[in-house]
């Protein structure tokens, strides 16, 4: 976002994801933060927030294991894996606090395909 000197470029975030994806081993685990809100935004010079669709869509190559967000000292579960099934928890997808559209800590678990 050209926020530390670097060149400003709106898709980093995405060739970054893509990036791990690739570099990651079949069968490997990624595990990382963003923030994450109701809508798609950018809080200008500072951050991104980010649906938790547009993340488990832009890893196409990997299958979401786990997505929750932080609630104060204490973290909500909106879709996990069991057994293969994936489960989608939409009371808690529809839940996610946007904290003033600045976004919540989301958290996600994905493992390559």
């Amino acid at each position: 976002m050209g926020r530390y000197g670097d060149p400003i470029d709106p898709m980093a975030w995405e060739k970054a994801l893509k990036s791990f994806q690739r570099v990651l081993a079949s069968g490997g685990r990624l595990y990382f933060s963003v923030p994450i809100g109701r809508i798609n935004k950018v809080c200008f010079n500072a951050h991104r927030v980010y649906t938790p669709q547009i993340i488990i869509d832009t890893l196409n190559d990997m299958d979401i294991i786990e997505m929750s967000y932080v609630n104060g000292f204490d973290t909500v579960t909106c879709i996990e894996r069991i057994d293969d099934v994936v489960y989608t928890h939409e009371k808690n997808l529809d839940s996610i606090p946007d904290i003033l559209n600045n976004g919540t800590t989301g958290l996600f678990e994905f493992r390559k395909k």
